[in-house]
């Protein structure tokens, strides 16, 4: 697990700023102040933020609150219990209570605030500027390099990365998050040699922790060792029996050893861990895609028999298995609705659209997508939240309208689709209009323009990867399609993306690989 976060409660003295209502409590070295009125509320903030790097999300998200009823106007305990939120509705509600105080805080803590908020906000550039600001004004706190590397890191701009992560580890080289971090950059910029060091080193610094075996374990997983993953998961579930995370992903990891029943008692004995709604419908939503996974093997490996059941009416293996997935998402949303989860109801109906979708039934979908919608608008969901999820609709209607042929309307949805990222003025975004566009000229039939525009989008989701692949294999390049079907096969990172391609890619590469 990634992106939680350390402070050292050495050094600390007290100072009074002139011009803020609060006292603020400064660290050495440059460090960034925090701002509260109460001394016991900074303790108990500090060991809240050590546990939270520690991905003891629970305990953690305690004791933040246990430190917001000390001080409720301490705006970075706000900032970090949004952080360990349970929920879109829980971190929208402390990141609400943070960012009126900003004001009122050292300019470190004002910084933080406002580049969370821009994140929230869907203006990422704007946030990637405020981390920048930040590690400018507090150049030997290891955090503000931290958060900055981090930003850089979620926007896969890994040298600038790493070298925030470097400047870190030059200021406390026991500084543990930074890294776990490291290790998921190199992890994501495919230097798996550099990644398992970091991660070694992680291990080293926190070796009674669980996430560091966690985090090692993700790399194993991610290059197809899947023994040695699953037992680095279970050393973390050993060593934290609430850390449910690394007892899911023990889950994927045997689905993608094709252990399918395997895989959904790991996913069951997960949420019997659980300790948050949330972290119960991530389980029932793992095991929904199980299903998805299974049923392309099932059906390559009956496609003979399939063959003999010409004139025999009969579902075949893979639509029976997606309604078993179906039926899965049915009980997901049936809990999201009980626990006033919206954000898990709109995903699931969303989910749904993507799973109709692959099955051909457009009606269905747009029924979906129809759900969706009404979940998102009647809801208290930041405007931010309720417009990525407007966005991925028109992506839907577009991308069904091109399987319906009806290529006008699927160009005008994807229009649509463009003037909503153009408002963001974020050109990473940019990115999911070129996937877009590909997937419409590939259901064309137009190769060439299909090749240039996925080509152009985020090479990190499979799905793109996949129709590439297939792309160039019509467009004759056989070698570059045998590449891409081959890491599309070996991607080994859980999502309903990854859920629809595996089997299939792993079909093609048969085909397009000499044995």
């Amino acid at each position: 697990m990634t992106k939680f976060f350390r402070v050292s409660c050495m050094g600390w003295m007290l100072v009074f700023a002139l011009l803020i209502v609060l006292p603020t409590i400064a660290g050495a070295q440059g460090e960034i102040p925090l701002t509260t009125k109460s001394d016991e509320a900074r303790k108990i903030f500090v060991e809240a933020r050590q546990l939270s790097e520690n991905f003891r999300l629970n305990e953690a998200r305690e004791l933040f609150s246990k430190a917001i009823e000390k001080d409720p106007n301490f705006a970075l305990v706000h900032l970090y219990r949004a952080f360990t939120a349970a929920s879109a509705m829980d971190r929208q509600k402390h990141l609400q209570h943070a960012v009126p105080l900003a004001p009122k805080v050292s300019e470190g803590e004002r910084l933080m605030i406002e580049a969370t908020q821009a994140q929230a906000d869907n203006n990422p550039v704007k946030a990637v500027q405020l981390w920048e600001q930040l590690a400018q004004k507090f150049p030997n706190d290891k955090r503000a390099h931290y958060f900055l590397g981090a930003a850089y890191y979620g926007r896969d701009e890994d040298d600038k990365a790493i070298a925030e992560f470097d400047q870190a580890i030059k200021i406390d080289k026991d500084f543990a998050p930074t890294y776990n971090l490291l290790g998921y950059t190199y992890y994501q910029k495919g230097d798996y040699g550099k990644a398992e060091e970091a991660f070694k080193n992680y291990i080293r610094l926190v070796p009674s922790e669980a996430n560091p075996y966690d985090s090692l374990a993700d790399l194993y997983a991610k290059i197809g060792r899947h023994d040695e993953a699953i037992t680095n998961y279970k050393k973390a579930a050993e060593l934290n029996p609430k850390f449910a995370f690394s007892q899911r992903k023990i889950g994927s990891n045997l689905v993608f050893m094709d252990k399918y029943d395997e895989g959904r008692e790991a996913y069951r004995k997960t949420m019997e861990m659980e300790t948050t709604p949330s972290g119960k419908l991530a389980d029932m939503a793992a095991i929904a895609r199980s299903y998805v996974y299974e049923g392309k093997h099932q059906q390559a490996l009956e496609e003979n028999e399939k063959a003999t059941r010409v004139g025999v009416p009969h579902v075949a293996p893979h639509e029976f298995l997606y309604r078993q997935a179906l039926e899965e998402n049915e009980k997901v949303l049936q809990i999201a609705t009980k626990e006033g989860l919206p954000e898990w109801q709109a995903g699931t109906h969303s989910a749904n659209c993507d799973i109709y979708i692959e099955t051909g039934d457009f009606a269905k979908a747009e029924q979906s997508l129809m759900e969706c919608r009404k979940v998102v608008t009647s809801s208290n969901l930041s405007p931010a939240i309720k417009e990525n999820f407007a966005k991925g609709a028109l992506f839907d209607e577009a991308l069904i309208a091109a399987k319906r042929k009806d290529f006008t309307k699927a160009m005008a949805k994807a229009d649509e689709y463009k003037a909503k990222i153009d408002v963001g003025k974020d050109p990473k975004e940019m990115e999911n209009h070129h996937a877009l566009l590909g997937r419409v000229y590939f259901e064309k039939g137009d190769y060439g323009k299909a090749i240039e525009h996925l080509g152009q989008a985020n090479q990190e989701n499979p799905y793109t990867l996949y129709l590439l692949a297939v792309a160039e294999s019509k467009a004759g390049d056989k070698v570059k399609a045998a590449e891409l079907f081959k890491k599309v096969a070996n991607w080994n990172e859980d999502s309903l993306n990854y859920a629809f391609v595996r089997s299939k890619a792993l079909m093609a590469m048969k085909k397009e690989i000499p044995n």
